[in-house]
């Protein structure tokens, strides 16, 4: 066979080649979906989000392909921000999807942050269902199924502790105090340098769980949440010598910092923690929720709905009450959020036995669904016909893995690249957009009968 040396040897060490032109094949994903995607309502639901930030009439303009290209590409990869940079810089398939294919524009990592701030999680969830709906209208999904479950978006916090929370409790009471008095900022140091004193002593000698050991932990534990209290007395009585905008400005924080000492001190007396306990200082929203497995019986993090429909597209959202609850009176919030984004009931409503309950059967019952398919609990089955029966097996597992795909690594679900608790939200709702969104690819694909290219 002869061999082909083209491009082996360097013609020139310093390359004046300004643009390099790729081809970039019909059966790539990025441009097979930057052909069928309904853009003018994408464009239509960020704008609309946008203004609610930035008067988008006026000012620097900006390119709204390009950035929801970004957005998009981001969704169905789970890139980091600085990773979306580098590719809607280099790669050829995201430059066609972002509409900036032979021309120089790029964008950069802040940009891309700023834009999916200013959409939000609300706007991630609308574009989410203009995406299903669109897949509907291609006959690629649709109402007949509604299969749903509940999972937990863990959250990016340390594993909370007290006193850890304490420790960062200081910290922030520190840094308050400086910028109020200077006088103060030095009493509260003082205060501090004693508090961790007692922090390092708790960390490295009260190791184990034999009862001298306990014991001495409780007592040094009592100790520091003295020394946090009080600091935030301190604290409150000198920005009662302040000015209204700087009370303002600290008023926030000082009621979470209260809060949470005075749930610290609950659980230090009574040994329970207090229901809605708060378990981070910047995700407020998060809690310890219960899950009642045996691999891990508690998770941190917002507790979602996740809704699978025909083939394998999904929908969700975080649950109304914060926090564990029963699945037992949830199809009402389940059913709410499919009649958004179908207008119409499901044929059939499937859900595990954790959803046999009394007001979600007259629910279900009242707004006349077809087929009530929640597994009930013992020995009783549903009223449904075999056919019905079978498909309604399929589906239930087919839930539970299309709940493991979001999780998975790709998608970033659990535990998102966030700092704060909207953006969490955003994150869940992002990693729905990506998997319908590389599902409808993979749909296109198969009735086009074209091969799959995914890179």
């Amino acid at each position: 066979m002869s061999t082909d040396m083209t491009g082996i040897y360097q013609q020139n060490l310093f390359s004046t080649i300004a643009m390099i032109t790729i081809f970039v094949p019909s059966e790539n994903r990025y441009r097979v979906l930057s052909e069928c995607l309904p853009w003018p309502e994408l464009a239509e639901i960020a704008n609309k989000f946008r203004s609610q930030h930035v008067n988008i009439n006026y000012g620097r303009s900006l390119d709204l392909r390009l950035h929801l290209g970004a957005y998009i590409a981001q969704a169905m990869n789970g890139w980091t921000d600085r990773e979306a940079e580098e590719m809607v810089k280099y790669h050829a398939g995201v430059r066609v999807l972002c509409s900036v294919d032979g021309s120089d524009k790029s964008i950069d990592h802040t940009s891309i942050a700023d834009f999916r701030n200013a959409v939000g999680p609300d706007g991630a969830e609308e574009i989410n269902k203009v995406i299903v709906l669109h897949a509907s209208q291609q006959g690629f999904t649709g109402s007949r199924i509604c299969s749903s479950d509940t999972t937990v978006q863990e959250a990016p916090i340390a594993y909370p502790t007290e006193v850890g929370h304490l420790k960062n409790i200081m910290e922030k009471l520190v840094g308050i105090g400086a910028k109020l008095k200077k006088g103060v900022s030095k009493g509260l140091e003082q205060i501090k340098k004693n508090g961790m004193d007692i922090f390092t002593e708790i960390r490295l000698f009260t190791k184990g769980k034999k009862e001298k050991t306990l014991e001495k932990k409780k007592e040094l534990g009592k100790k520091l949440h003295d020394n946090v209290k009080k600091m935030f007395r301190i604290v409150k009585k000198t920005l009662k010598t302040t000015g209204v905008k700087t009370q303002e400005r600290y008023s926030q924080g000082m009621d979470l910092y209260g809060t949470m000492i005075d749930q610290i001190k609950q659980w230090m007396e009574t040994g329970f923690h207090p229901a809605e306990k708060i378990i981070s200082l910047w995700n407020t929203t998060a809690r310890a929720i219960n899950r009642g497995k045996a691999a891990r019986a508690i998770e941190f993090g917002h507790r979602w709905i996740i809704t699978r429909l025909e083939r394998g597209y999904v929908i969700g959202r975080p649950c109304q009450k914060l926090g564990a609850d029963s699945d037992a009176k949830i199809s009402e919030e389940v059913i709410t959020q499919f009649l958004e984004v179908f207008g119409e009931v499901p044929e059939s409503f499937i859900y595990d036995r954790g959803g046999d309950g009394e007001k979600n059967h007259q629910f279900l019952k009242d707004i006349g669904v077809k087929n009530n398919c929640i597994f009930l609990k013992g020995k009783e089955k549903m009223d449904v016909s075999k056919k019905v029966y079978q498909e309604v097996k399929r589906e239930r597992a087919l839930s539970e893995a299309s709940i493991a795909v979001l999780k998975g690594r790709r998608y970033g679900f659990n535990k998102p690249l966030a700092k704060s608790g909207d953006s969490c939200v955003t994150k869940g709702q992002m990693a729905m957009v990506g998997a319908n969104l590389n599902k409808m690819f993979q749909d296109i694909a198969v009735i086009s009968g074209m091969r799959m290219e995914i890179g």
